[in-house]
């Protein structure tokens, strides 16, 4: 029976268009009228001698493919057989071949190739679980699309351990470019078989040409048997060039135990180049030596000035006839002084430090109750605490000599007499009970002119 275009074939699939012709059969592009899709037909032609026999492979592929559910082979949807013509109604899969881009690219970049081999890997490992041998895993029998998904097609000389033998002992069954050296002696292929053809496959992809060649195809099988695989070009990363001369050993047993092993493997060397591509990429955008870090920067903003409990407020209060002391650490003299002071004076605004600016740290010593900012409006010193030395903050009075010691702010608070008039602060031996330790001894002698506001 001839196949024309328009043809309805099973009252189900229309043949729209032929892709490909070989010696067994067609194959062409259909349409499933009943669910709207297109299709993969492949049809047996019958003016070939020893039908029976074809037709008993063509029934053993839809048998070995029925079973093979996967996202990386392309599916099985039906069987049919009419007039003595077997039908395999297939996925189509709208995409170039792995060997339509060797010929247009001869290479491919090995981050490009790895993601092809890879799901190639995992569709044979599920065949393989499923007893399938492909026997012919070859660039034309790998379908790789624009977003590249890969799909694995043709199991039409693939062998299943739970069926009778098809192919008589001795005989040679798959492509002789990409032929594992056992198949080319004859034997019994099996999972290392289509392990070494996917080698074959990375070998052609990485370097732009297949190991072995020849004028024959006799002469190719037999280089595949006895001939050592050229190395592969030292510009290629060596861990993928040791492991794909590892799937290309001649000895099964020497090859990676399963094709998952394949999988995992290549997975890990693709994720390890593409880390080596994003860290070039980004020494080359931001212009780093390699071998200097990135300085660190550190940023802070000032934090808002804040009173002290009521309590030492109150504390505070209690002798509030003296001098407000304020413990002052310098900043820029570009920030204003924003608190408060409360004490023998009242609450007064506090002015600028002189030379300093504001600060914001707050006076340490039981009872002070002040805030460490500078003081303004006459009030004569500004004392800072810590290991800064002293904060020179002058308003309308005079700073004479300090020295610093063991000190109770309180006390020297207490000591001060506001008015017109002088104030010394005595010198004080003994701190507080409950002030901590400032290691000062402090003998201010200062000037103090009249305020406006007394207590």
């Amino acid at each position: 029976m001839k196949l024309v275009e328009g043809q309805l074939i099973h009252r189900r699939y229309r043949l729209d268009r032929r892709l490909a012709q070989g010696g067994m059969g067609e194959v062409w592009k259909g349409y499933d009228i009943q669910l709207g899709r297109p299709v993969a037909i492949k049809a047996l032609r019958d003016d070939q001698p020893n039908m029976e026999s074809k037709l008993q492979r063509l029934r053993a592929e839809a048998h070995n493919s029925a079973n093979l559910a996967h996202p990386n082979i392309a599916a099985l949807f039906e069987y049919y057989e009419h007039d003595n013509i077997g039908f395999l109604i297939m996925e189509y899969v709208p995409s170039e071949s792995l060997a339509d881009i060797y010929r247009k690219r001869r290479t491919l970049p090995a981050t490009e190739l790895l993601p092809i081999l890879i799901q190639v890997a995992r569709g044979l490992f599920v065949a393989h679980s499923h007893g399938v041998i492909h026997r012919d895993v070859k660039p034309a029998n790998i379908m790789v699309s624009t977003t590249g998904e890969v799909k694995i097609t043709d199991f039409g000389v693939s062998y299943s351990t739970n069926q009778e033998q098809i192919t008589q002992d001795g005989m040679v069954v798959g492509t002789a470019q990409y032929i594992s050296p056992e198949q080319a002696q004859g034997k019994q292929a099996t999972p290392q078989s289509d392990i070494y053809s996917l080698g074959v496959v990375a070998y052609e992809g990485l370097c732009g040409h297949r190991p072995f060649t020849g004028t024959t195809p006799v002469d190719i099988a037999a280089a595949h048997v006895n001939d050592p695989v050229p190395p592969l070009p030292d510009d290629i990363d060596l861990q993928l060039r040791q492991f794909v001369m590892s799937m290309l050993e001649k000895d099964p047993r020497d090859r990676p135990k399963d094709a998952l092993t394949v999988s995992r493997t290549l997975a890990k060397i693709e994720r390890r180049l593409l880390d080596q591509e994003t860290a070039q990429m980004d020494e080359t955008m931001m212009g780093i030596n390699p071998n200097h870090r990135m300085p660190r920067r550190v940023a802070s903003t000032p934090h808002p000035a804040t009173l002290l409990s009521s309590g030492r407020r109150a504390r505070h209060r209690a002798g509030a006839t003296g001098t407000a002391a304020a413990a002052a650490v310098p900043t820029p003299a570009t920030t204003p002084a924003t608190a408060a002071v409360e004490g023998g004076f009242g609450t007064t605004a506090a002015g600028t430090a002189a030379g300093f600016g504001a600060t914001d740290v707050a006076a340490t010593g039981a009872g002070t109750g002040i805030l460490g900012d500078g003081l303004g409006d006459g009030l004569g010193s500004n004392v800072g605490v810590g290991n800064a030395g002293l904060g020179n903050s002058v308003g309308n009075g005079d700073l004479s000599s300090v020295t610093l010691g063991n000190v109770d702010l309180d006390s020297i608070i207490r000591n001060g007499v506001a008015g017109n008039g002088t104030a010394t602060a005595q010198t004080i031996a003994q701190p507080a009970a409950d002030s901590p330790d400032l290691n000062m001894n402090l003998n201010v002698n200062m000037n103090l002119k009249s305020r406006e506001e007394q207590l």
